[in-house]
């Protein structure tokens, strides 16, 4: 598949220099609006996309565009207006409406919109152009990416078993799709299920339980870009939790200065862990955590003496 994939590109690459510097706007496009898009070529925009589809967005963030804009959100964006300008019936497609409505499904995809990017695909899949079988394969898998992402039934509240066994369909799609850029899409979706898992039993069960859920979720997504998050999750967890220790310890009488101190050394444990990450803003998060935990325990500590 991922061989398929470099060809299909390397396909793309061609049907644009055969296109070479033709107007990709239609004919009742103005001629302000076209001076607009002087830089904005269908040619640039592809090969940009083609660069970031190589990334993986399960381990890395997603690449930002100077003011903060996500990359491959924009070049949705300026194929949507692309489409827009020609303004062209699929029956009348030609080359560049097929390439533009196929790497609008590559940019669906990576932004997990697989319903939207199934429906691009399949039109390509139906145009009857050179794109056409890739565009077919690619639609297939979308099809089980989108209704693997619509299994809730609309249900406002799953339970931990209706969780798990979105865990374990997304694990294997990741699993059947190693190697290609599905994984990383496929481990995406897990790990959001996983987090709702630490949500759903810290509202159901109270923190203990989460606490359980959320080293769970760690083990799991060490690889994950996110994995710095999930420790600040957890020593948040902690946190509350030596903070409902004290207060209910005080409530009594008598304070558990063993139980409310290792969930305080496990709180510090986590945060100094998420501090080693390599993002300025989770260090200074996890920085702060760290100092506002630690003044928060050294007051306490005097106030027992």
């Amino acid at each position: 598949m991922r061989r398929q994939r470099l060809h299909v590109f390397a396909l793309l690459g061609a049907l644009l220099f055969g296109l070479g510097c033709q107007n990709v706007a239609g004919p009742s496009s103005d001629p302000d609006t076209l001076r607009r898009l002087d830089s904005d070529t269908l040619t640039s925009i592809v090969a940009e996309l083609k660069l970031h589809l190589r990334e993986d967005g399960y381990r890395f963030d997603r690449a930002l565009l100077a003011d903060g804009r996500d990359v491959l959100s924009v070049s949705l964006w300026k194929l949507d207006r692309l489409q827009q300008l020609r303004a062209t019936p699929a029956s009348e497609w030609e080359n560049v409406d097929r390439v533009i409505e196929f790497a609008r499904g590559r940019a669906l995809e990576r932004l997990r919109r697989y319903g939207e990017a199934r429906a691009a695909f399949e039109r390509v899949a139906a145009s009857g152009s050179v794109l056409a079988a890739a565009a077919f394969e690619a639609a297939m898998v979308m099809a089980r990416f989108d209704t693997s992402a619509d299994t809730s039934g609309g249900t406002p509240e799953l339970g931990t078993a209706e969780i798990q066994s979105q865990v374990d369909r997304w694990r294997t799609l990741a699993r059947e799709f190693a190697g290609t850029s599905y994984q990383s899409l496929a481990l995406e979706e897990a790990e959001a299920w996983e987090m709702l898992r630490v949500g759903w039993h810290e509202r159901a069960e109270g923190n203990e339980r989460a606490i359980l859920s959320c080293e769970r979720l760690i083990e799991a997504n060490r690889a994950s870009k996110l994995y710095s998050r999930h420790l600040l999750r957890l020593g948040d967890l902690y946190s509350d939790l030596a903070r409902y220790v004290y207060l209910r310890s005080r409530a009594q009488g008598r304070l558990d200065i063993l139980r409310y101190e290792e969930h305080i050394d496990r709180a510090l444990a986590a945060y100094e862990l998420a501090a080693e990450d390599r993002r300025s803003g989770l260090r200074k998060q996890a920085r702060t955590r760290i100092e506002a935990l630690l003044a928060y325990h050294q007051g306490n500590l005097a106030y027992v003496r």
